[in-house]
């Protein structure tokens, strides 16, 4: 670290009367005081002081220019031989004022006392150095811990309205659970389970089961006929779909409704769960109805032949 003595000390107050720190110089360029610290001490030949070592030592306001201009090279990845190179040519001035003293102090005859001095002052002067640097350590570690502690801070605020926020959501969605078990509660709205749509669909006639096997061995079922009723209407058809249960037996209520003609027909078609003499389990038609008549066995016989011609493609 070269240090300027009183003549140079002298030249540079005509030059700048102010001195500053290394805390002021991160200060003012915004630059880590590590960061600083390390600047300082690779490129110490171009940086000039004076003063004692460590806290007392100053920089003239001219080395905030160096140091910005340090950290634009590193930013831009130069080498260190390049940033040298650049700080010999633009900062040549400083530096052949730090030759001249140094010529000048060749000039002086050797004192023994004196060098020895010299050695005392700079141990005590890295001894300096090293106490200052702890201490710019030190302050920028404060200065991260305050952002951690800030950090924390803001993510329990972030935490507790996010808490508050889920609360909110779930009180909301138990609510609407409310609401539509009641309205369901209000409507008789009921459905048959899957196993009863899929079972076979059949009917009995003379004390014998008939239902309708397709292609592949594939039965036909009850929402196989749902299905079919429903394709077969037009574009021009409205069909409105219901089930209800009644004890042992679902009903399935039909509503169709002719745009262009403006005619309506009603189907109600009663089922129930069978398991037959072979004990295959089946949805067994009881009751077919349209418009008000109930369907005679042979039109269901009729029906399911037809089902069979149109299943089996």
């Amino acid at each position: 670290m070269n240090n300027l003595k009183n003549s140079d000390q002298q030249e540079f107050g005509a030059m700048s009367k102010k001195y500053i720190s290394l805390r002021e110089v991160g200060r003012q360029l915004d630059i880590p005081p590590s960061t600083v610290v390390y600047y300082k001490d690779k490129f110490h030949k171009y940086i000039p002081s004076v003063g004692g070592g460590g806290r007392r030592r100053r920089y003239p306001s001219e080395v905030l220019e160096i140091f910005r201009r340090i950290r634009e090279m590193f930013n831009n990845n130069w080498s260190t031989e390049q940033i040298e190179n650049e700080l010999a040519l633009k900062f040549s001035l400083l530096m052949t004022d730090q030759q001249t003293d140094q010529q000048i102090d060749q000039s002086v005859p050797f004192d023994p006392s004196e060098s020895l001095a010299r050695e005392i002052g700079g141990v005590l002067g890295k001894m300096s150095d090293v106490l200052e640097n702890q201490s710019l350590f030190r302050s920028e570690i404060r200065s991260l811990r305050d952002e951690v502690a800030e950090l924390r801070r803001e993510r329990r605020e972030a935490e507790k309205l996010h808490a508050k926020r889920l609360g909110e959501l779930e009180k909301e969605i138990g609510e609407l659970r409310s609401k539509v078990k009641s309205a369901a509660a209000d409507r008789n709205i009921d459905f048959p389970p899957a196993e009863f749509l899929s079972s076979p669909l059949v009917i009995r006639s003379e004390g014998e089961y008939l239902g309708v096997q397709g292609k592949g061995r594939k039965h036909f079922s009850l929402k196989d006929f749902v299905q079919l009723i429903e394709r077969k209407m037009s574009d021009s058809m409205l069909v409105e779909t219901s089930w209800k249960r009644q004890g042992e037996h679902w009903v399935l209520v039909l509503k169709t409704e002719d745009l262009e003609s403006g005619r309506e027909q009603d189907i109600v078609l009663v089922a129930k769960r069978t398991v037959t003499p072979s004990r295959n389990t089946v949805s067994e038609i009881i009751r077919l109805n349209v418009d008000g008549n109930d369907a005679p066995d042979a039109l269901l016989l009729t029906l399911f032949r037809q089902l069979k011609a149109v299943f089996n493609g």
